[in-house]
C-alpha cells in the first residue's frame, strides 16, 4: 500500500512525488512517457533553450550599434536541435536521480483509477494507495475546421522538432506558446504571421503593456493580425502550400503559407483516467472540479496542474502538488495566492495580480505607478530601453497587481509576487534597497510613483 500515487510525471507529479519522498511517504509515480511531462520535453524547457540561442542572433544583428561588426552569421539547425535535446536530457536524468535518492518508485505505463484507493496500470498491475493524485496535464487543442496532419498543419510539439524551417509560417493563436515559437521561427528565417481572433495578443493581459509588446514584435518582422478569424483551409499538393481565408472587420483576404502552427489552447488529459464507477465531476471543458484543497468529489483522490484548469502553468502545477502533499501529511490547508506568469518573447512580458482593466471592472479606486525602461540606468547600459513597469494599487496604496514588459521581466517578477501576495503597501516596498545599477530599480521606481517616492521621473 502506497501513501500516495501520482498519475502523471510532469512538474506536478514529479515535484509532488519528490516532496512526498522527502517526508518519508511511500510514493509512486505512474507515467507512460518520460519524466518531466510536457513542460520539460515539449514546452517550457526546449522552448526557452531555443529562445536563448535565437536571442544571440538578435544581439549579433544589433551589435554594430556598440561598435562590434559581425561579418556573417550561419545557423546550424541540427546543432541547435541537439543543444535543445542535451538540455532536456540532462534535466530528465536529474529527476531520475532524485527519484532514487528519495525512494520514489517510477511505474511505467498508463494509469487508470478503478477505485478510491486503486490504480490499474496498463490493465494489468493493480496498485493500492491511501491517496491518489491526478496530474496528467493537457495536450494541444485543434480547431473544428483545422486539424493537425504533421505536414501542413502542426502543433507546438512538432514545431520544436526543427526538422526544417518553412519559408512562411502562420501561427493561429497569439498566446504565450504562439508568440514564443513564432519568434523562434522568425529569427531562424521564416516569415511569420500571427492571427488572433480576440482583440489583443496575450488575451486577458494588461492592454497597455500588451500594445507595447505587439509593437516590439512587429519591429522584429512578425506580422500580427488581431480581431481576425481564419477559415476554409485549402492544401495545394503541387506547390506544397496551404491557404486560408481571413476576415478582420469588413476586410477579407486569402493568404498562402508553407505551414500552419496551431496555438489555440489546450485540453485536459482526462480521457480514460477514471473507471465509469468513479464519480468524479468535471466542468463543461473536461477539467476536473476540486475543492480548495484540490480534493475531487472522492476525498482520497486529488487533482492538480493543467487538469484542474487555468492558468495552465508548470509552476502552478508544482505549487499545487506540493500543497497536496502537505495537506495529506499534516492537514495544512492550501494557501491561494495570485499566480504569476511570463512570456519569454523579446522583450519579455510578466504579470501577477489585477490588471488596470480588471481593477476598474470591479469598481475599485486605484493608483497606478509606471516607470519606463528608457529612464533606467541599467536598461540604457545594456541597450534594453524598450519596456515599462506598471504597478496597480488600491486607494490605500496596497499593491494589487504588477505587469512588466521589458528585459528579464520574468526574473524581476518574484519580488513583486511576494509584495502582492503579502498585500504590501507601496510605502513599505520603497524601504527596500535595490542594487545600483540593476533592472530591479525600475520596479522600485514604479512602486515609488504610487507613494510619491520615485526619483527618476
Amino acid at each position: 500500500m502506497y501513501d500516495i500515487i501520482f498519475i502523471g510525471g510532469g512538474p506536478a507529479g514529479y515535484e509532488g512525488a519528490i516532496t512526498a519522498g522527502k517526508r518519508g511517504l511511500k510514493t509512486a509515480v505512474v507515467e507512460m512517457n518520460n519524466l518531466g511531462g510536457t513542460c520539460l520535453h515539449w514546452g517550457c524547457i526546449p522552448t526557452k533553450a531555443l529562445l536563448h540561442n535565437v536571442k544571440l542572433l538578435k544581439q549579433l544583428k544589433s551589435s554594430s550599434r556598440a561598435g562590434i561588426t559581425v561579418e556573417s552569421i550561419n545557423i546550424d539547425i541540427e546543432a541547435l536541435s541537439k543543444y535543445k535535446n542535451r538540455v532536456v536530457s540532462k534535466l530528465t536524468k536529474g529527476i531520475e536521480l532524485l527519484f532514487k535518492k528519495y525512494n520514489v518508485e517510477l511505474i511505467q505505463g498508463r494509469g487508470k483509477v478503478t477505485a478510491s484507493d486503486t490504480v490499474l496500470v496498463d490493465d494489468e498491475r493493480e496498485c493500492k494507495a491511501k491517496n491518489i493524485v491526478i496530474a496528467t496535464g493537457s495536450k494541444s487543442a485543434e480547431l473544428p475546421f483545422l486539424k493537425v496532419d504533421g505536414t501542413f498543419v502542426i502543433n507546438s510539439d512538432m514545431a520544436l522538432e526543427l526538422k526544417d524551417i518553412p519559408e512562411t509560417l502562420l501561427v493561429v493563436g497569439a498566446g504565450a506558446v504562439g508568440l514564443e515559437l513564432g519568434l523562434v521561427y522568425t529569427y531562424l528565417g521564416s516569415q511569420v504571421t500571427v492571427v488572433e481572433i480576440l482583440d489583443q495578443i496575450l488575451p486577458g493581459s494588461d492592454t497597455e503593456l500588451v500594445e507595447i509588446l505587439k509593437n516590439e514584435l512587429k519591429k522584429q518582422k512578425m506580422k500580427i493580425h488581431t480581431s481576425t478569424s481564419a477559415s476554409n483551409p485549402s492544401i495545394n499538393q503541387e506547390t506544397k502550400t496551404i491557404s486560408l481565408d481571413f476576415k478582420q472587420g469588413e476586410k477579407v483576404w486569402k493568404e498562402e503559407f508553407s505551414r500552419v502552427m496551431l496555438s489555440v489552447g489546450r485540453v485536459p488529459n482526462t480521457t480514460g483516467i477514471f473507471h465509469e464507477s468513479i464519480n468524479i465531476k468535471h466542468d463543461k471543458s473536461g477539467f476536473i472540479l476540486t475543492n480548495d484543497n484540490l480534493q475531487t468529489t472522492v476525498s482520497t483522490i486529488f487533482a492538480c496542474g493543467d487538469v484542474v484548469g487555468n492558468p495552465l502553468l508548470a509552476h502552478k502545477a508544482s505549487h499545487q502538488a506540493i500543497a497536496i502533499v502537505e495537506f495529506i501529511a499534516e492537514g495544512k490547508e492550501m494557501a491561494h495566492h495570485p499566480i504569476p506568469g511570463a512570456v519569454f518573447t523579446f522583450p519579455e512580458f510578466a504579470s501577477i495580480g489585477l490588471s488596470e482593466g480588471e481593477a476598474k471592472a470591479r469598481g475599485m479606486k486605484i493608483k497606478i505607478g509606471r516607470f519606463p525602461y528608457s529612464a533606467g540606468s541599467r536598461s540604457n547600459a545594456i541597450d534594453e530601453k524598450n519596456g515599462l513597469v506598471k504597478v496597480i494599487a488600491d486607494e490605500n496604496n496596497t499593491l494589487l497587481g504588477a505587469h512588466i514588459v521589458g528585459a528579464e521581466a520574468g526574473e524581476l517578477m518574484p519580488i513583486l509576487n511576494y509584495a502582492i501576495s503579502k498585500k504590501m503597501k507601496a510605502e513599505t516596498f520603497k524601504e527596500m534597497i535595490f542594487i545600483h545599477p540593476t533592472l530591479g530599480e525600475n520596479i522600485w521606481e514604479a512602486v515609488g510613483e504610487i507613494s510619491g517616492a520615485s526619483i527618476h521621473l
